[in-house]
C-alpha cells in the first residue's frame, strides 16, 4: 500500500513538472502584466518578468508559482499599496527590485508579505522605501536570502520639532511573527525601525547578515526560542540587539559594534534563560551586554573591546558562566547594582589587572575584582562621570580594590589570565 502511494505521489510530481510552463512579462510582451500572469498560471508555472517598472497596486499570489525578475524589474506600490502579497505554498520570489509600499497606521503594508505559508523563498531582491520591507506571518520552512532591504529611516528624518525619534513612522526591514524553520541569511538591512525582528519564532537561524544604521535594534528577538543567530555584523544602530523573553538561543561569531547613545547596547539580555554567547566581538559600544533577569546562561571566549561598560549585570541575574573573555580597554569592565555574586567568574583576561604570577601558570595568583569603586559612584550618581580618568579617581579605585568596603566583594575572577585568551577569529 505504501509502495503504492509513493508511485503516485512521484507521478503527481513528474506529471506537473513536465506541464510547467514559463510566462513572460515585460511592457511590450502580449502578457504586460504581472497580475494577468498570475490569473492565466497555474500551480508550478513560472512567471519571467522582463526590466521595466510595474504598477499595478497590490500583487495578490494565490498559486505555488515562481516570480523570476530578468534585469531587476521594478515592481512600484507607488506609497500606496502593500506590493506583494504571498497566499500560497512553494512560492519563489526573485531578483526583484520592490518599491514605494503604502504605509498606514492600522495595517503592516510591506514591501512583500507572505501570509500562512509554507515553503516559500525570496532572494536575490532589492527593497526599498517601504514601510516594512520583508514581511513572514504565520509561516514555515522560509527562506529570505541575499536581499537588499533599505529602508527610509534616514537620521535625517528621525527627530520631531521637540527633538525625539519618532519610531511609530517606520516598520522592520526583515519581520517574522508567529514563524518555524525559518532561514535568514546573507541580507543587508538599514534604515529600518528594527533591522531583524523575531516574535514567537522557533527553531530558526540567522546567518551572515549585516543589519546597520536602524532607528532602534538591529536585530530585536520577543518570546522566541531554540533559534541560532551566526556571523552577523550589528553596527551603528540605536542598540545592537536585544533578546527578550527567551530561551535557548545560540549567539556566536557575531560582531556588536559602534552602537553609540544615552541607552544603547551591543547586546540587551532580558528574561533570558539558559542560553549560549559564544566567539562575539563587543567592540565600541555604550554598554557591550547588558543582563537583566539573565540565568544559566554560557558567555564564553568573547572579545570585550573599548566599551564604556563591557558588562552591566543586575543582581536579578544568577548562575550565569563568564569564562575565558577577553575584557580589553574599557571605560569599565563590569557594574551591577548588588553586593552579592550569583554568578561565575573565572579565567577572564583583564587588561587592566595589576597581579603577578610567581609560578608561571598564566594564571594571576591575586583575584581581580572587576567592579570599580568609580563604576559604583557612576551607576547612582551619573553626573559623576565628569571625573573619569581623574588622578583621583585612579586612588580611589586603587584602594578600594585592595581593601574593598564599597563595591560588591564576592565578586571577583580568582584565577584571571596574564594573557589575552586567543580563540580562532
Amino acid at each position: 500500500m505504501k509502495k503504492l502511494l509513493c508511485i503516485k505521489v512521484l507521478f503527481l510530481i513528474t506529471y506537473t513538472l513536465s506541464y510547467a510552463k514559463t510566462i513572460t512579462v515585460c511592457p511590450d510582451c502580449k502578457i504586460s502584466s504581472i497580475k494577468k500572469a498570475l490569473q492565466i498560471a497555474e500551480n508550478g508555472d513560472t512567471i519571467l518578468i522582463k526590466k521595466g517598472i510595474y504598477k499595478e497596486g497590490n500583487i495578490v499570489v494565490k498559486k505555488s508559482v515562481k516570480l523570476i525578475g530578468e534585469g531587476y524589474p521594478v515592481i512600484d506600490g507607488q506609497k500606496k499599496y502593500e506590493v506583494i502579497t504571498v497566499k500560497a505554498n512553494n512560492v519563489v520570489v526573485k531578483s526583484l527590485v520592490i518599491q514605494n509600499s503604502g504605509k498606514s497606521d492600522i495595517e503592516d503594508l510591506a514591501g512583500i508579505k507572505f501570509f500562512k505559508t509554507k515553503n516559500c523563498r525570496i532572494e536575490d531582491c532589492i527593497l526599498r522605501n517601504n514601510f516594512w520591507g520583508i514581511y513572514f506571518a504565520a509561516s514555515k520552512n522560509g527562506v529570505i536570502k541575499n536581499n537588499k532591504v533599505f529602508g527610509p529611516a534616514k537620521l535625517e528624518y528621525l527627530k520631531s520639532a521637540f527633538g525625539t525619534r519618532i519610531e511609530t513612522n517606520f516598520g522592520n526591514g526583515i519581520h517574522l511573527w508567529h514563524c518555524k524553520n525559518m532561514l535568514v541569511e546573507s541580507n543587508h538591512v538599514k534604515n529600518h525601525r528594527d533591522g531583524i525582528y523575531f516574535e514567537f519564532v522557533k527553531n530558526s537561524t540567522i546567518i551572515n547578515n549585516i543589519s546597520e544604521k536602524n532607528l532602534r535594534y538591529g536585530l530585536h528577538f520577543m518570546f522566541s526560542h531554540k533559534d541560532n543567530y551566526i556571523n552577523n555584523i550589528f553596527r551603528n544602530n540605536g542598540a545592537g540587539v536585544a533578546v527578550m523573553y527567551t530561551k535557548f538561543v545560540y549567539m556566536a561569531n557575531n560582531r556588536f559594534e559602534y552602537n553609540w547613545g544615552m541607552a544603547s547596547y551591543g547586546l540587551l539580555l532580558k528574561e533570558i534563560y539558559d542560553s549560549y554567547i559564544y566567539h562575539n566581538v563587543i567592540y565600541k559600544n555604550t554598554t557591550g551586554i547588558f543582563a537583566d533577569n539573565t540565568n544559566r546562561t554560557v558567555i564564553k571566549e568573547n572579545d570585550f573591546l573599548e566599551n564604556g561598560w563591557a558588562l552591566r549585570i543586575w543582581g536579578n541575574s544568577q548562575n550565569n558562566i563568564f569564562k575565558h573573555n577577553n575584557f580589553i580597554a574599557n571605560t569599565f569592565n563590569v557594574a551591577t547594582n548588588s553586593f552579592e555574586n550569583p554568578n561565575t567568574y573565572t579565567e577572564n583576561y583583564w587588561s587592566d589587572y595589576k597581579g603577578y604570577d610567581l609560578n608561571g601558570d598564566g594564571i594571576g595568583d591575586v583575584p581581580y575584582r572587576p567592579v570599580s569603586l568609580f563604576g559604583y559612584f557612576t551607576e547612582n550618581y551619573p553626573l559623576s562621570l565628569v571625573l573619569t580618568r581623574s588622578f583621583f579617581i585612579y586612588l580611589l579605585d586603587y584602594t578600594e580594590r585592595n581593601f574593598p568596603m564599597i563595591i560588591p566583594s564576592k565578586l571577583m575572577d580568582k584565577r584571571p589570565l596574564m594573557r589575552r585568551y586567543e580563540w580562532s577569529r
